[in-house]
């Protein structure tokens, strides 16, 4: 699901048409009903806690929610007039038109926002480590995306040498280590360093500040964290190979000097594959691990506690994850909530 406009509609109906035919094919009525009635699932994953205006990309969005209850129990609509998150866009922006195209792995399952070369705010930074997509406009990154297995994993030592990333465009603020000094958020790492240590030089790759994102430390330290090491126990304990997707939504207030806007959500989707990380090897049964959490202060320790599904995380952003994938497939993969 990609747009919330006419597209965005068409596509959420195909999706949860074919999604609906799968499940009665597979699984008993009584079922059916647990698996596709989820009460919360039109709706965006910040339902779960807490709402704000800064977790909507759209003001329409912000509006779905605010019709869903009248009481407003998150204050959406403060000025009582029935309308929701007035300063936002009205709609979800579309997508830019596909222009780039990668052979790299770490997209093979597709690109979630059409990144390519020509939007500053939507830039596609193509590296042997990972794929991302950059935005100058919030000073860091939209997505990244990456494989992790056993080739990735070594002993080199953590590097440690945050630095401003040469690749972007002539004229691009490169955003530096002391722009996070005395803002009260981590450093964030996207692509962990824990999971590019087979090399010094795959290490320090993830030390660009490209990569990098204002993140809390009760997110960093805590349930991202230790999704992060469930992640990397899957490869050491039971050798699968993983196909990540990681990103960031949402706004608060900016840092270094109006150049830095630190997210209000941060979201990963995890693809668990025994075989190489392809479209070819993806089937219904794939597993799959989503979570969207709030970049805040107070969080539960336990990841799990944010699972949700794919296609909430598409109507939170935007994006269309997972585009490479066979119709059918994707629509059942998308649908299922994340239970581990």
């Amino acid at each position: 699901m990609t747009h919330w406009n006419f597209e965005y509609w068409a596509r959420w109906v195909r999706h949860s048409a074919q999604a609906t035919v799968l499940l009665l094919a597979v699984t008993s009525c009584d079922d059916l009903v647990t698996q596709v009635s989820a009460p919360n699932a039109h709706l965006p994953p910040c339902v779960e806690q807490n709402c704000n205006c800064g977790d909507f990309v759209s003001q329409e969005l912000a509006q779905l929610v605010l019709n869903e209850d009248s009481n407003d129990p998150y204050n959406l609509d403060g000025d009582g007039n029935g309308r929701a998150c007035e300063r936002l866009p009205q709609a979800t922006p579309d997508l830019d038109w596909e222009t780039y195209f990668s052979n790299s792995p770490h997209i093979a399952l597709g690109n979630p926002s059409h990144a390519g070369q020509e939007n500053i705010d939507n830039y596609l930074i193509d590296r042997d480590q990972y794929v991302l997509a950059y935005s100058q406009s919030h000073g860091g990154l939209r997505w990244a995306s990456w494989v992790l297995n056993r080739d990735w994993i070594g002993s080199t030592e953590r590097q440690n040498n945050f630095r401003p990333d040469g690749i972007l465009p002539k004229g691009t603020y490169q955003v530096t280590p002391r722009d996070y000094t005395g803002s009260g958020y981590d450093r964030g790492h996207m692509v962990p360093s824990a999971d590019r240590t087979a090399t010094e030089r795959d290490n320090s790759a993830t030390f660009l500040m490209t990569n990098i994102f204002p993140q809390t430390a009760e997110n960093n330290r805590g349930p991202w964290k230790e999704l992060e090491a469930y992640c990397r126990d899957l490869i050491y304990q039971q050798g699968k190979t993983l196909y990540i997707i990681g990103g960031v939504y949402g706004q608060k207030q900016p840092i270094a000097k109006q150049r830095v806007i630190p997210p209000s959500r941060t979201w990963k989707v995890v693809v668990v594959f025994d075989d190489e990380p392809t479209v070819d090897n993806v089937n219904y049964s794939t597993d799959t691990i989503v979570v969207d959490m709030p970049n805040g202060n107070r969080l539960d320790e336990q990841w799990q506690t944010y699972q949700t599904s794919i296609d909430r995380i598409e109507l939170a952003t935007g994006y269309d994850l997972l585009s490479d994938i066979p119709d059918a497939i994707q629509a059942e993969l998308e649908a299922r909530q994340s239970k581990h």
